[in-house]
């Protein structure tokens, strides 16, 4: 389970349902939370909410390695996608940026 290795549709679902989880998050003004696994319940109304689907996706829901417990699935493609959005945004090392703490700060 890895995000490059998803078809197109797969990461599209993927992104989609990020950039909803941020928004909320956002417009609710608290901390992202990424988590490895969700109940089938909350992907499906994310589905709905941000990815114009009725259901939870199949290749989620109907795969029994990504089964976790009893209506919880593995989706580790999004806290993949979510640390490469992360390290992505991070200031490039350029000599004169310095990033301390949480403040990026320059020469």
């Amino acid at each position: 389970m890895n995000f490059d290795t998803l078809k197109t549709k797969q990461q599209d679902f993927i992104r989609n349902l990020y950039d909803g989880i941020v928004r909320e998050a956002n417009d609710a003004g608290i901390d992202i939370e990424i988590r490895d696994s969700y109940p089938r319940q909350w992907l499906k109304v994310m589905s709905m909410k941000y990815c114009d689907m009725n259901w939870a996706p199949a290749w989620i829901v109907k795969d029994k390695t990504r089964q976790q417990g009893k209506g919880s699935y593995l989706v580790p493609e999004l806290k993949q996608y979510h640390d490469t959005v992360q390290r992505d945004e991070l200031p490039k090392n350029d000599g004169e940026t310095v990033i301390i703490g949480t403040e990026v700060v320059a020469a």
